[in-house]
C-alpha cells in the first residue's frame, strides 16, 4: 500500500492491492486489530466509490451500504431515532449478507433487544401499581418473538396449533410445557448473557436500576426525552459493535468460526460535514475511545469534503502512520482518533490512453477457514472418545451406583471388594450368601442412616437450644474375602452399637451425631488409601455440614491399621479403636485412643490364669505376618518365660508342637477364622479325651465361639474384652457392640466436656484436637470414664490406652464334658479382672 496523505490522489484502481489487502483482508492474527474509519474524498461522483467497493466485496465479505447524506435531526429525540434507523438497516444488512457458507449468520442479540425496547416509546408507568409487570410482559413477548415466522397468519395458526396440542397432551406434559418458559425467562433475566451485559455496560448508569427489568423500564419510556439522549445513542452504537465483536470471537463450542479475513464493512455514501453520517461516525469514534473494547467493523465513507473538526492533526495521517498515533489520540479522547481521510483521484475520461481498471470481485482463500471449522468437530470427537474411555475405566473401578460412577467418588472397587467412604443409601456386604448375617448388616446400616436423619432434623428444629452437631467416621472391615467370616459378625455387632450410641446421644446425651461408614477392606489391606480419602472428606466438609471430629473402629490390629493411624493423626483427626489392641498403636499418634484392653494387659491376665490352673507347659500358636497375633504371642511369652513356646504353623507342623497331656495348655493367638483348623489339629493329635491339653484362645475368637458349635466334649477358655456384659446383654448389645457404643459415647462425652457452659454452640471449633482435649479432661475424673464395657482409666494425664481395663476369662463347655447339657453354649465366667468393682478370681497385681 502506498502512503497517501490528506489531499494526495490515489487512483481507485489501486484500492484492491492496498486498501483491500490491508484493511479488508486482515492479517490472520488472533486478536481483533484496530479498524479505522476511512473517509474517501473525491470531488466528482464520490458515491461511485461506495458502489465500486460494494461490487468488489461481492458475496465474500459481509457489508452493507447506507446513504447518510441526510440532514441531522433537530431535536435530541429525533436525532436518536435517526441513528437507530441507520443502525437497524446496518444490522439487517449484515445479518442477511450472502456469506453464510463462510462465516455463518451474524447475530445482533444485544442491539436487537435494545432497538425493540426503544421503539415502544411508552409513557412512564405508575410504579405504585404492580411495578415493572408490564415490562416483564414485554420481555416475555420479545423472547417469544425471536422464533422465526413465515407469514403474518402464523401467530394465529401457531396459537391454534398450541391449543390443539394442549388438548391432546397428558396433563403432566401440559404442566411441564407451561412451566418451561417461565423458568427459561427467569434464567434469562438473571443469568442470561444479554441481560448481564446491559447491567454491566457503562451508558445510562445501569447500576441505578435494581435489575434488568427495571433498566428495561427506563428504555421503553422514551429515554431520549427523560434521560441523556447522547448516552442513548452511544448505547445503541456500543450494543451494535459488541454484537459484532462477539460474532468474531473464536470459541471452541461454536460450530463455525468467522475467519479473520472476512471482517464486516460499513459503506457510507455521501458522508459530509452537515450530515447524519457525521453524527454516526463521531458516535463510533467516541464509543471506541470510552469503552476500549476492540470490534471488527471497518467503516468506509465517501464524500466530497472532509469532516470539519477543531482537532485537525498537525501532521498528515496516512493508513501507515495512523496506528502509531492512535493510542495517544484515544487517551486524549480525540473525536478524530479513528478518522483517516484519503484523497482519491478522479476517474480518467474515456478518451484517455489509460482507462480505469475495473476492480473486479475479491477472492479469499478458504483453506484456513475450512480447517478452523473442522477443529471443533475434531475436538468433540476427541472429547467423546476420551470421556468414554475415562467413563469405562471409572465404571469398571467404581462400585455402588454403577450407571453414574461419579456420584460416589469416594468408593472404588479393589478386587472383589468395595472400599472407601459410602454415600447414604449404599450398604456394604449386601451380596453375601448368609441371609441372616446379610439382613443383620443391612438393617444395622439402615438404622444408622435413620439416626443420621433424626440427628439432622433435631439440629434444625431445636434452634432455640441447638445441640452440638458432629460427624464420626466408622472405619473398619465392612467386607471380607470370606463372606462367612466371623469378622462380619463382629462388624454387625459394632454397627448395632453405633446406632444405639447415636440414639442415646440424640435423646439425652446433648449431642447430635452423624455416622459415616468407611470400609478398609478385608484385613484392612486398603486402610492407608481409605485413610487419605477420609482426610480429604473431613477437609471438604462445607460450613453447613457437621464437622468430622473423630474416626472410630479401625478394624482391629493390622498393618494397614497402623499406617492409617499415622495418616489420620498427622491430619488432626482423633481416633478411638474398638478391638485394636497392639502395643505399638499409641506410639504412632498422640490423637489415638482405644476403649478395649491392650495386648500387654491381656497377656498379664492370660499368664495369671495359667498360673491359677497350675499349668507349666504352654504352646502359643501365632502367625508371623499378623501384627496382632505376633504381638500378643510375644507378650504372653514374656509373661510366662521358659514355660511357653511360640509356634508359627506356617514354618512348622502344628501337630508336632502339641503335647497330649491335661497338664499342658495350647493357646491360640491367631484370628478366629483360623481357629477351627487348629482345633481340629489338636483333636487329631490327641484322640483320647482324657489326654487332651487345655485349650485357650485370645479375644479375636469371641464371636466365633458364641455363634458356632464346638466339638462334643471340648472345654475352651477364651479372653473377652467386654467382660460380664457379654452375659447380661443390657440394651440389647453384646460383644463388640458394647465397645462400639463406648467409642462413640466417649466422643460424645468429650464434646460435651469442651462445650458445656458455652452460650453459643459454635464458640469452640469442634475438630479432632477438641475431642483429644475433651478426652484428656475426662481422664481427670475420679474412678475413670463411664463406659458400658467397664470404666475407662487412661492413667497419666493425656494417656491413650485404658489402664487395667475390665477383661474376663470365659469358659465354654459343650455337650459331653463336665455334665453339660446338649446345646448348652452359655459361657461361664472364670475370671474378671481390672478396673472394675466386680473383680472375680485371682487377678494380676
Amino acid at each position: 500500500m502506498t502512503e497517501a496523505s490528506v489531499g494526495q490522489g490515489v487512483p481507485v484502481s489501486q484500492l484492491p492491492s492496498g486498501l483491500g489487502r490491508r484493511w479488508i483482508r486482515r492479517r490472520r492474527v488472533e486478536k481483533i486489530p484496530d479498524q479505522p474509519i476511512v473517509h474517501l474524498l473525491r470531488d466528482s461522483d464520490s458515491g461511485a466509490l461506495v458502489d465500486q467497493l460494494s461490487d468488489h466485496l461481492g458475496t465474500v465479505v459481509p457489508h452493507v451500504r447506507l446513504d447518510v447524506g441526510g440532514t441531522p435531526a433537530e431535536t435530541p429525540r429525533q436525532k436518536s431515532v435517526q441513528i437507530r434507523e441507520l443502525l437497524d438497516k446496518a444490522a439487517q444488512g449484515l445479518r442477511d449478507a450472502d456469506s453464510w457458507p463462510r462465516i455463518g449468520r451474524l447475530r445482533f442479540r444485544r442491539y436487537a433487544l435494545l432497538s425493540w425496547l426503544l421503539k415502544k416509546n411508552l409513557p412512564p408507568t405508575n410504579l405504585a401499581q404492580a411495578p415493572h409487570s408490564h415490562t416483564r410482559q414485554l420481555l416475555r413477548e420479545y423472547l417469544r418473538s425471536r422464533r422465526p415466522r413465515r407469514d403474518r397468519q402464523q401467530p394465529q395458526q401457531e396459537a391454534a396449533l398450541w391449543e390443539s396440542a394442549a388438548q391432546s397432551l397428558p396433563w403432566y406434559l401440559f404442566a411441564l410445557s407451561l412451566t418451561f418458559f417461565p423458568l427459561y425467562y427467569a434464567w434469562w433475566v438473571r443469568q442470561g448473557r444479554v441481560a448481564r451485559w446491559f447491567m454491566r455496560q457503562r451508558y445510562l448508569s445501569p447500576r441505578e436500576s435494581a435489575d434488568f427489568p427495571s433498566f428495561a423500564q427506563r428504555l421503553i419510556t422514551t429515554p431520549s426525552r427523560w434521560e441523556n439522549a447522547e448516552q442513548v445513542r452511544k448505547l445503541l452504537v456500543h450494543a451494535f459493535l459488541t454484537d459484532l465483536a462477539e460474532s468474531y470471537t473464536r470459541r471452541l463450542w461454536r460450530w463455525q468460526w468467522v475467519p479473520k479475513d472476512c471482517y464486516p464493512v460499513l459503506l457510507l455514501r455521501n458522508l459530509g460535514d452537515e450530515t447524519a453520517g457525521k453524527v454516526l461516525v463521531r458516535l463510533i469514534n467516541d464509543v471506541r475511545n470510552e469503552t476500549g473494547v476492540p470490534d471488527p467493523l471497518l467503516v468506509i465513507g465517501s464524500g466530497a469534503q472532509p469532516l470539519q473538526d477543531s482537532e485537525t492533526p498537525s501532521a498528515p495521517v496516512t493508513l501507515e502512520t495512523w496506528p502509531e498515533t492512535l493510542q495517544e489520540a484515544r487517551r486524549k479522547r480525540s473525536n478524530t482518533a479513528w478518522y483517516v481521510t484519503l484523497r482519491v483521484a478522479d476517474e480518467p475520461h474515456s478518451a484517455d490512453d489509460e482507462p480505469g481498471v475495473s476492480l473486479g470481485q475479491t477472492s479469499l482463500p478458504l483453506k484456513r477457514s475450512k480447517l478452523l471449522r473442522r477443529i471443533p468437530i475434531l475436538l468433540v470427537v476427541l472429547l467423546v472418545l476420551g470421556g468414554g474411555a475415562v467413563y469405562l475405566q471409572q465404571y469398571q473401578q467404581h462400585c455402588g451406583r454403577s450407571w453414574w460412577p461419579w456420584t460416589n467418588t469416594d468408593l472404588w472397587s479393589a478386587g472383589d471388594e468395595c472400599v472407601g467412604i459410602a454415600d447414604p443409601g449404599y450398604h456394604f456386604s449386601s451380596d453375601i450368601k448368609d441371609e441372616n448375617l446379610r439382613n443383620r448388616l443391612i438393617n444395622a446400616q439402615q438404622a444408622i442412616e435413620g439416626e443420621n436423619d433424626l440427628a439432622e432434623g433435631k439440629n434444625r428444629v431445636d434452634q432455640d437450644q441447638p445441640l452440638p452437631y458432629i460427624s464420626i467416621v466408622y472405619f473398619s472391615t465392612l467386607t471380607g474375602k470370606d463372606p462367612d467370616s466371623s469378622t462380619l459378625d463382629g462388624v454387625a455387632a459394632e454397627l448395632e452399637g453405633l446406632a444405639k450410641a447415636q440414639e442415646k446421644a440424640r435423646m439425652d446425651g446433648g449431642v447430635a451425631i452423624r455416622v459415616v461408614l468407611a470400609n478398609g477392606g478385608a484385613s484392612m489391606s486398603h486402610a492407608p488409601d481409605v485413610a487419605e480419602r477420609i482426610v480429604e472428606y473431613a477437609k471438604g466438609t462445607s460450613p453447613g455440614e457437621p464437622p468430622v471430629v473423630a474416626v472410630v473402629g479401625l478394624g482391629g490390629s493390622w498393618d494397614g491399621t497402623a499406617k492409617a493411624i499415622s495418616t489420620l493423626g498427622h491430619s488432626g483427626l482423633a481416633m478411638i479403636g474398638t478391638v485394636t489392641s497392639a502395643d505399638v498403636f499409641p506410639k504412632l499418634s498422640r490423637l489415638y485412643h482405644q476403649v478395649g484392653p491392650t495386648n500387654l494387659w491381656e497377656s498379664q491376665v492370660v499368664a495369671q490364669h495359667v498360673r491359677n490352673i497350675g499349668v507349666h507347659d504352654v504352646t502359643v500358636y501365632y502367625e508371623e505376618g499378623d501384627l496382632y497375633s505376633k504381638n500378643l504371642a510375644e507378650d504372653i511369652g514374656a509373661q510366662l518365660g521358659d514355660s511357653a513356646r511360640l509356634v508359627d504353623p506356617q514354618r512348622s507342623n502344628p501337630s508336632d508342637a502339641v503335647r497330649c497331656s491335661p497338664d499342658s495348655l495350647v493357646f491360640f493367638s491367631g484370628r478366629a477364622d483360623q481357629f477351627g483348623k487348629y482345633l481340629n489339629t489338636v483333636q487329631d493329635k490327641c484322640v483320647d479325651p482324657e489326654m487332651r491339653p487345655r485349650l485357650m484362645a485370645g479375644d479375636d475368637t469371641t464371636k466365633f465361639l458364641l455363634d458356632r458349635q464346638l466339638p462334643p466334649g471340648v472345654q475352651l477358655d477364651y479372653i473377652d474384652f467386654t467382660g460380664l456384659r457379654v452375659q447380661e446383654g443390657t440394651d440389647g448389645l453384646v460383644g463388640r457392640g458394647l465397645l462400639a457404643f463406648d467409642a462413640v459415647d466417649l466422643v460424645r462425652q468429650a464434646v460435651r466436656k469442651v462445650t458445656d457452659g458455652q452460650v453459643e454452640v459454635d464458640t469452640t471449633p469442634l475438630n479432632g484436637q477438641a475431642v483429644w482435649y475433651g478426652i484428656a479432661r475426662l481422664g481427670e475424673n475420679q474412678g475413670g470414664i463411664r463406659a458400658n464395657s467397664g470404666p475407662i482409666d487412661f492413667g497419666a494425664p493425656a494417656g491413650q490406652v485404658p489402664v487395667r481395663k475390665a477383661i474376663s476369662v470365659m469358659r465354654v463347655v459343650e455337650a459331653g464334658s463336665d455334665g453339660a447339657q446338649p446345646n448348652d453354649r452359655k459361657p461361664v465366667l472364670v475370671m474378671h479382672c481390672g478396673n472394675t468393682p466386680r473383680q472375680t478370681g485371682q487377678c494380676p497385681p
